[in-house]
């Protein structure tokens, strides 16, 4: 039976992987390897930061499109506002691990681009963030059929797109601070 050293190794190998997998890059298993940070045991979550240094809140920032980057925007709104709950909507960020409420400030967010394609690979629809990072559909429905995949496409042209075909429109769902379903952290620029 390996030691737990090589059981880590293993663990963060998956980890890599699935990380890679889910950012669209590739990675040979031997080379993941390498990411063995700590081979005595689990890491806690990364650490989480405020680029911006200002957070939203609802007494200072109100509500809005601006309003509460980096929540999970649809479900909020099917539950408080269901006539502005559209299908898509999420915040891009500066990097993966920024707080709840953080600002992103994107330095020239009229050059980013949230693409979202169909099953083909086809651009559907394309979103542009607002100064706090926010981005949102404008209908309730998708017009294509599901599933979808997102490409984010930075400033300077670099693009990143989803690995893993989509169903909800909930990006900050799965978006979050540390990532959840195989997430690696927020919408953050290529």
């Amino acid at each position: 039976m390996p030691g737990p050293a090589v059981r880590d190794v293993t663990r963060w190998t998956w980890k890599a992987l699935v990380l890679c997998g889910a950012l669209g890059c590739s990675a040979e298993p031997e080379l993941a390897a390498v990411v063995d940070v700590d081979a005595g045991g689990e890491p806690g979550p990364a650490p989480t930061t405020c680029a911006s240094g200002s957070v939203w809140t609802e007494a200072t920032g109100g509500t809005g499109a601006t309003m509460a980057p980096g929540y999970a925007c649809r479900s909020c709104h099917l539950r408080d506002a269901p006539s502005v709950a559209y299908y898509f909507m999420g915040t891009v960020f500066p990097s993966l691990h920024e707080a709840d409420g953080c600002d992103a400030r994107l330095a020239e967010p009229s050059k980013v681009r949230v693409e979202i394609l169909d099953a083909d690979g086809q651009v559907r629809l394309t979103l542009v963030p607002n100064s706090a990072g926010n981005f949102m559909s404008t209908t309730r429905q998708p017009s294509f059929p599901l599933p979808y995949r997102a490409r984010l496409v930075g400033p300077d042209g670099t693009s990143r797109m989803m690995a893993t075909p989509q169903s909800s429109g909930d990006c900050n769902g799965c978006h979050t601070e540390q990532g959840t379903q195989s997430a690696p952290g927020r919408i953050a620029l290529p």
